[in-house]
């Protein structure tokens, strides 16, 4: 038995710190951990980086980050696809919020008929910028309309923020608020969360460092709460489970999503 298997054999205690030397291995070898260090903000994570680093996901060059590995359904795109067609039977309209530059939506299109359907992307302004850049030039759908100012967009029937949450550097509430109208239903995908106060740790994203929130999920439900929508299911991803190898003392968050109605729709 190796000296690494006879340490995870030992138990809890030996890996955390074998965990935390081979992030720090990693680093001094040129490739940094995913994850690195832990803030109770997102403020107080950006503050500890340079200024001129401090762009996260609005960030020219970003956008082209895994685009086509984005744009292909994975197994965690099912529950949304179900819903999808479940709430939109005869069309209607869906604002993509954090939708990169329509990943979502040319992810689906085989998969379910989009043609009755106003899909809207909702995101930062690089992003926006290079999406539009894209459309002009015939290499995405001129279906797809794009905005980087949420109270800009048209009402929504369903707001389907997937993996935003985690980048929101507002709480889910002001973002809602700030749109023209509250969407009948919100459609949360890749929330990730933990039992705990929240933590934010810092995602390395090609030449960008950003700010990614785990949740605290009793605050998370509380907010949904107060916001006037009920749970209406509920999915697991564990494949998207992460131990921020700095401080793996902290534990594993857990990647899960939601069906949220407004309350007087919930039955």
């Amino acid at each position: 038995m190796g000296v690494i298997s006879k340490l995870r054999k030992a138990g809890g205690k030996a890996t955390m710190p074998l965990t935390a030397g081979l992030a720090h291995a990693r680093r001094l070898a040129g490739r940094p951990a995913r994850f690195h260090g832990t803030w109770p903000t997102v403020e107080a994570a950006l503050a500890s980086l340079p200024t001129e680093a401090r762009g996260g996901y609005d960030t020219e060059g970003v956008a082209d980050i895994s685009f086509e590995q984005m744009a292909r359904v994975v197994p965690w795109d099912y529950p949304v696809l179900f819903w999808l067609r479940t709430l939109l039977p005869d069309g209607g309209s869906v604002l993509d919020a954090g939708g990169h530059m329509g990943t979502k939506y040319l992810a689906f299109r085989s998969l379910m008929p989009l043609e009755a359907i106003t899909w809207t992307v909702c995101d930062l302004p690089a992003i926006v910028r290079a999406a539009r850049s894209a459309q002009a030039a015939g290499k995405l759908p001129v279906e797809i309309g794009f905005s980087d100012q949420p109270s800009q967009t048209s009402p929504a029937d369903v707001l389907l923020a997937s993996g935003l949450l985690q980048y929101l550097d507002t709480p889910l509430s002001a973002y809602v608020d700030a749109l023209p109208a509250r969407p009948d239903f919100l459609l949360l995908n890749k929330v990730a969360l933990r039992d705990g106060p929240q933590v934010v740790t810092l995602e390395q994203i090609g030449p960008a460092r950003v700010p990614y929130q785990i949740r605290s999920r009793q605050e998370f439900l509380r907010e949904v709460g107060t916001m006037g929508y009920v749970v209406r299911d509920t999915w697991r991803i564990p494949e998207l489970n992460h131990v921020i190898p700095s401080h793996p003392w902290l534990g594993s968050s857990a990647s899960e999503g939601f069906l949220l109605a407004k309350a007087d729709d919930s039955q």
